[in-house]
């Protein structure tokens, strides 16, 4: 058997070495759980680029050993690792390599909610969006693609609703190969071109290339993550059956797409919810919509079936277990990967990276939640087939077929 290939989700930044997606913002009482801008009163304001690597980890180190990282793996345990680690990040040759390096570091303590981003990373920009103010500032090009590095090449894992993308015949899977002649970075092939046609090369299959015209726009990643939420509502129908749809790229959102769904549920059989990919948030709102609560009848009462992934984690996580021990739905796909430390703050390391840090440990740290019904999902080269959506609505249709009222609602 061969070795697991190393991976990387530009919606994600430099991941964890084995993961895929982002599981963030669910904050911990008494921790700050937001980015803190700027410098020190009366300091210069440096650009971390102008510093030595060492100093720039330096500030890293010290802040992790200010977090609650040493208690959550010892301390011992964490200063092995950055002795072993540290000769190779500070004579990183470029700054791509000391990200991959730090990360590199923070995957080996196996915590989750412990990354280090910068401002070519995706997530470096949802964060700010999603907690800062709706400024120039935290506004980037980009055309709606969430992507995956396997084994050195970019490929389509998402293409998030209502983006420039999704005008577009993109599908998940499609590796991408140059944009306007040079080759694809997540987040620099799309800087200072917003409004204006970019070429988008893609490969399909082997033998199979594609070229795109695409526009990126400049935005907040959060109200375009919450623009796909919304947009992904639509009704399926199937075999004489109508199921709704809900593709929840976050948990972080105004509630709406539920009050939407609710609306929709006379007029359907079920529901596929889509938990797969994008980042995590606080389920507050989900849990009443799926399980419903003592003073309301509000929420969804009929079969549910949802999609699980690796990128299945945080809010979303806690929210699939519940839901598979309470048996209130069916899940379908791989495993979710056992990431639910919560978020104990954002830091900003210079004026342009950051770090997230851990809060509290759960139960759930280091578990993940079995699907219960097994299918995977290949990436490369898919041409946009989906075997776990598949799977899912037949397994919905048999649900459906039973007709046994949810336990949450008897």
């Amino acid at each position: 058997m061969g070795s697991i290939p190393a991976r990387r989700s530009s919606g994600l930044g430099l991941l964890l070495r084995f993961c895929v997606g982002l599981a963030m913002f669910l904050p911990v009482p008494g921790l700050q759980a937001r980015v803190i801008k700027g410098t020190t009163a009366g300091a210069p304001q440096q650009s971390v680029d102008s510093r030595p690597q060492q100093a720039r980890l330096d500030r890293i180190v010290q802040l992790v050993e200010e977090s609650n990282l040493p208690k959550l793996i010892g301390h011992e345990h964490w200063q092995t690792l950055l002795a072993e680690f540290r000769p190779r990040i500070e004579g990183a040759p470029s700054r791509r390599v000391f990200s991959r390096l730090v990360n590199d570091l923070f995957a080996a303590t196996g915590q989750s909610h412990l990354l280090y981003y910068t401002c070519d990373d995706w997530s470096y920009w949802h964060i700010l969006s999603t907690f800062g103010s709706d400024d120039e500032d935290t506004r980037v090009a980009h055309v709606g693609l969430f992507t995956e590095e396997i084994e050195s090449r970019w490929f389509v894992r998402g293409v998030l609703e209502g983006s420039p993308a999704s005008a577009q015949d993109i599908r998940v899977g499609d590796e991408i190969i140059s944009v306007d002649g040079v080759p694809f970075e997540p987040i620099v092939s799309f800087r200072g071109k917003a409004g204006r046609p970019i070429r988008l090369r893609l490969r399909r299959k082997p033998e199979l290339i594609y070229n795109f015209l695409v526009t990126p726009v400049k935005e907040s990643l959060h109200k375009a993550m919450q623009r796909a939420i919304r947009e992904s509502i639509h009704i399926i129908e199937e075999d004489g059956n109508r199921y709704a749809y809900l593709h929840a790229w976050t948990f972080l959102g105004s509630g709406s797409e539920y009050r939407e769904l609710v609306r929709l549920q006379d007029e359907v059989d079920g529901l596929l919810w889509d938990l797969r990919d994008g980042f995590g948030g606080m389920a507050g709102r989900g849990n009443r919509f799926l399980f419903g609560s003592p003073d309301s009848d509000w929420g969804w009462h009929k079969p549910v079936v949802i999609l699980t992934d690796d990128g299945t984690r945080s809010a979303k996580e806690m929210l699939v277990d519940v839901a598979k021990r309470r048996n209130r739905a069916t899940l379908v796909g791989v495993p979710t990967p056992g990431h639910v430390t919560t978020v104990g703050a954002f830091r900003r390391v210079g004026d342009d990276d950051l770090l997230i840090l851990p809060g509290r440990r759960s139960r759930l740290e280091g578990h993940p939640t079995m699907p219960d019904v097994y299918v995977e999902r290949p990436i490369p080269y898919s041409a946009g087939k989906d075997p776990q959506l598949s799977v899912a609505k037949q397994v919905l249709r048999k649900l459906v077929e039973v007709n046994d009222p949810m336990p949450a609602f008897r």
